[in-house]
């Protein structure tokens, strides 16, 4: 597998591609701590973590002192199973090892509320106290037994064969300490499961955080927050809805609760087909920069492919104009152009269409399915 040692002023930051043992032995030999970082090639936020962190120069130098990275391709998890033993299901996530594998930190993404940079040198830095202060995850053995692992979630991960319907129900029904780490990593992972096993992780919460840690028990607990969500919206159901808000208040974080509480209202008031409510939202938190660009590009794109009130798709058009005038990306100028066309504004639409597919070109995306649109435009 590849090395990469990147000279820096400070130092050089030793990158190894994929190999979990040569990493380890680099960690070993160095002295220093092993961030792993899980991505895939077609994950977005993945490319700009590795631009921020590890192609910039000034910061990959300060990582270089005390850590050495190993970059972990998760669809390619056939022979280290690394991403079977984190349960890693959301890209980018980035875990922090000791040379002998004992689980130090974890995080989810690029940094949520915060911006990347502070996150992530922030999760090093707590990564380095505890490290000192000889404090690990206890839940998380230091060796990978991918035997100990059910089939159904090995040939899962390593993208062999799709989960059966009564796969997790037969693993829960059969399991019996809920506390174990293949348990935990199954729940993390999937997420749902039958009620009496969320309600002894909601119970036993404190009993999970000891032994797993903040990080992983807050991702689940957001899963099962979700999963609600999702059931109450998928029935429209006005009670279930609130329910799954209360649970939410309950067991989130304000942050997260509010941001949850947000994403669903609106999928609410779409399942429900209330279009123009919904628009109403979008423009709402869009003034008060509590939606980004890809909620509205995802909402405004929902309305393209589901909504035939013209008045509805003259608005999501609007937003999208507001959106392409300051960032004329392929992907949000594809969509304006979609609501153009569907909206009865053909010549535009055709415009807008080629500006897409040129930005696109110049970033090098695939922009065939936009060349198809604009032949029938």
């Amino acid at each position: 597998m590849a090395i990469a040692c990147i000279a820096h002023a400070q130092q050089a930051l030793t990158i190894i591609e994929q190999d979990y043992d040569l990493a380890r032995r680099a960690a070993q030999q160095q002295q220093k701590l092993l961030i792993v970082d899980f991505y895939t090639t077609w994950c977005v936020p993945c490319k700009t973590l590795d631009k921020a962190i590890f192609k910039n120069d000034s910061i990959a130098g300060e990582i270089a002192k005390d850590f050495v990275v190993l970059r972990y391709d998760a669809e390619k998890d056939s022979v280290h199973n690394l991403s079977l033993k984190h349960h890693v299901c959301s890209y980018p996530t980035t875990v922090v090892l000791t040379a002998e594998g004992k689980m130090i930190s974890k995080m989810f993404g690029t940094g949520g509320d915060k911006p990347l940079v502070e996150s992530y040198t922030g999760l090093l830095r707590e990564s380095i106290l505890l490290n000192r202060q000889g404090k690990y995850i206890k839940g998380v053995s230091a060796t990978v037994d991918p035997d100990s692992y059910p089939a159904f979630y090995k040939k899962y991960v390593r993208r062999i064969a799709d989960i059966r319907p009564g796969d997790l129900a037969d693993y829960w029904a059969g399991t019996k300490d809920l506390q174990s780490e293949v348990s935990f990593a199954i729940l993390a992972y999937f997420g749902g499961a039958p009620q009496q096993v969320t309600d002894y992780f909601v119970q036993h919460k404190a009993d999970y955080e000891q032994r797993f840690g903040k990080a992983d028990v807050a991702f689940i607990m957001e899963r099962i927050a979700s999963g609600k969500f999702d059931a109450a919206v998928a029935a429209k159901d006005e009670a279930s809805y609130r329910e799954a808000k209360k649970f939410a208040r309950q067991h989130l974080s304000a942050a997260e609760a509010d941001r949850y509480v947000r994403t669903y209202d609106l999928e609410m008031l779409m399942a429900k087909g209330a279009w123009q409510q919904a628009a109403d939202l979008v423009e709402e938190q869009a003034g008060r920069k509590t939606i980004g660009e890809s909620g509205v590009n995802y909402f405004c794109w929902t309305v393209y492919e589901q909504c035939a009130d013209k008045k509805v798709i003259e608005h999501a058009a609007r937003l999208m104009k507001n959106i392409t005038d300051v960032h004329p990306s392929f992907a949000l100028l594809d969509t304006y152009a979609r609501l153009l066309s569907k909206g009865g504004s053909s010549q535009e639409a055709v415009s807008v269409m080629k500006r897409a597919i040129a930005a696109g070109k110049a970033n090098g995306e695939d922009t065939r399915e936009s060349e198809e649109a604009l032949g029938k435009l």
